[in-house]
């Protein structure tokens, strides 16, 4: 079979085209078109099930789709909906050898979480009602449970975005959080590691070391559910980025608090010797950031473009080469904790470069004097990446129901 052979598409007894292989390839991927689609062309004596074209299902997903088919409104569709605390269950209760829908279950169209943005919503009223509270009654024991919130509620609520999205449904909650918790922990132990190593004095170079370092822990801790499905890559990545930049935004809180501390300190035993000093000290512990903008910065970051997109662009990345050099029968040492068979694949390394370039940009002093335009563009490129493969990985479960 050549790439300039034309195919006939045939879709409800109206007949379209003709199309080229890689057009009918492009359009599998974007789900334009279903594999059950029938296909024709001059000399064949009846049509064909598009799928039962070789190399198309394939090939499906080897490159990352277009966002064609992705449309924000049916994406959100569902946030404004009414649901029941049961929907919430349902959600939830998968993932094991009794709750794991089966493949034909399995809607292939694009997700609608929501479950997300009702957590968002808690969390903002915790946050602001525990700053509230400790600022009002002057109570410190609110003080851990603000610094918890703030620091954990939003990475925690984007991990569930990532959650909903696994359409497979084959990940339980209990796995994803052990897999949060250990993966996050070992990845700030890793990146440590590097960073003693590395000489290196500008900041962009976190963006090659802690990228890095995510990714072995993912393999890590993850390399047993390495199924080649990019939606549990994904979900797996999302987890242990979402650990990482809640247990980093913890300390980014905890060091401008500290800060805080010492200066309030000092100003109090100034205060007894030098007002003027000590009025002074007061002034620029001011200046400086707070506690609360840190969190609330940090927040919108993790939003916008942060260490749970980017782990999950990284992860996703792997299990789609895994997938592909499996069906090419080219992948060595399937069982091993880390295949450098995949790293080294092209095709992994210009997905995987993209968190690692956007981590550099944002480290970097481009773009400081508009920080808002900043955030913009790292949010654009991490979610269309995230995006996009999340439709590869639609379109792998739309090629392994062909074959059901």
């Amino acid at each position: 079979m050549h790439c300039s052979e034309s195919y006939y598409l045939i879709r409800n007894s109206e007949t379209y085209g003709p199309y080229t292989v890689p057009e009918l390839r492009r359009m599998l991927d974007a789900g334009e078109v279903k594999a059950t689609d029938y296909i024709w062309q001059e000399g064949m004596s009846s049509r064909l099930p598009l799928g039962a074209l070789p190399g198309i299902l394939e090939h499906a997903d080897d490159r990352l789709p277009g966002l064609r088919s992705f449309s924000p409104a049916d994406f959100f569709s569902e946030v404004f909906k009414r649901h029941s605390t049961k929907d919430i269950e349902e959600c939830f209760s998968a993932g094991t050898s009794r709750t794991t829908p089966s493949l034909c279950e399995v809607s292939t169209a694009w997700p609608a979480p929501w479950i997300f943005s009702r957590m968002i919503l808690v969390c903002l009223v915790l946050y602001f009602g525990f700053n509230w509270a400790s600022t009002e009654f002057q109570n410190p024991l609110l003080v851990p449970a603000l610094l918890f919130v703030g620091n954990f509620g939003i990475p925690f609520c984007l991990f569930v975005l990532f959650y909903e999205m696994n359409v497979r449904r084959d990940v339980s909650i209990y796995s994803a959080g052990v897999m949060m918790m250990t993966g996050s922990m070992l990845s700030l132990i890793f990146s440590l590691i590097l960073f003693a190593f590395w000489q290196g004095q500008s900041s962009i170079w976190a963006g090659p070391i802690e990228e890095t370092a995510k990714l072995f822990a993912v393999l890590l801790v993850a390399h047993r559910m390495c199924n080649g499905r990019i939606l549990t890559g994904l979900l797996l990545g999302a987890a242990i980025g979402a650990g990482f930049a809640a247990f980093e935004s913890a300390g980014y809180t905890f060091m401008h608090l500290r800060h805080l501390i010492v200066y309030f300190t000092a100003a109090d035993v100034l205060s007894n010797f030098d007002p003027s000093a000590a009025a002074h000290v007061l002034q620029v512990a001011e200046q400086g950031l707070s506690p609360d903008f840190v969190m609330q910065y940090r927040a919108l970051l993790t939003v916008a473009a942060g260490h749970t997109q980017w782990t999950a662009i990284t992860a996703g990345a792997y299990w789609l080469v895994w997938s592909r050099q499996q069906k090419e029968g080219t992948l060595a040492n399937p069982l091993s904790i880390v295949n450098f068979n995949v790293l080294m694949d092209v095709r992994f390394l210009r997905v995987a470069i993209i968190p690692v370039l956007v981590h550099m940009f944002w480290n970097s002093s481009l773009c400081n004097a508009f920080p808002m335009l900043k955030i913009l563009i790292c949010a654009t490129v991490s979610w269309a990446v995230v995006l996009r493969l999340v439709a590869a990985g639609l379109g792998q479960v739309r090629a392994a129901k062909a074959l059901i």
